[in-house]
């Protein structure tokens, strides 16, 4: 694995995803670098987004300790597993369909809906990855405030591990 938090490293998260079969889009602020929304600078993690109708395949993946990766279950929540490799935060958020519109429900309860397209490619160096759509990077950004992202300190909104 490259060094932590790199494009390298990232790249590497996203291919092991795939080949796992939790294909994820790239999100938050390495998304905005990969798309040139903002300029090249350090980043404390890495946020996805992973188009599924669960988090079954992810959980798995993460349950076989695959790649190295240790769940992280502060943050597993219903809308969010996070996980740690080589010590690197990496953030995933579930965006379910309906009706072919793609939607997440943070904590269960507060449905987040998404712009189509979702997705499209961007560019960390020499790596093309998949990214989390401008329109949606832009939308989640303005509204973040709305997901009440304070109740991840509540400890009823965390899930338990699946055995």
């Amino acid at each position: 694995m490259p060094a932590p938090n790199t494009p390298e490293s990232v790249a590497e998260i996203l291919r092991l995803l795939d080949d796992g079969g939790a294909g994820c889009l790239l999100f938050g602020g390495w998304a905005e670098e990969a798309l040139g929304l903002c300029r090249p600078r350090p980043h404390g993690d890495v946020d996805l987004l992973l188009p599924a109708p669960s988090f079954r395949v992810l959980d798995d993946l993460l349950l076989g300790g695959g790649a190295g990766w240790r769940d992280v279950p502060l943050k597993r929540f219903a809308h969010k597993r996070a996980f740690l490799s080589e010590g690197l935060l990496v953030e995933v958020i579930l965006v379910r369909q309906e009706a072919g519109k793609p939607f997440s429900m943070f904590w269960g309860d507060l449905r987040f809906d998404w712009s189509l397209p979702l997705a499209e490619r961007g560019r960390l160096g020499p790596y093309e990855v998949p990214c989390a759509a401008r329109r949606n990077l832009r939308r989640y950004r303005a509204g973040y405030r709305a997901t009440e992202p304070w109740r991840w300190r509540d400890p009823t909104s965390r899930l338990p591990r699946p055995r």
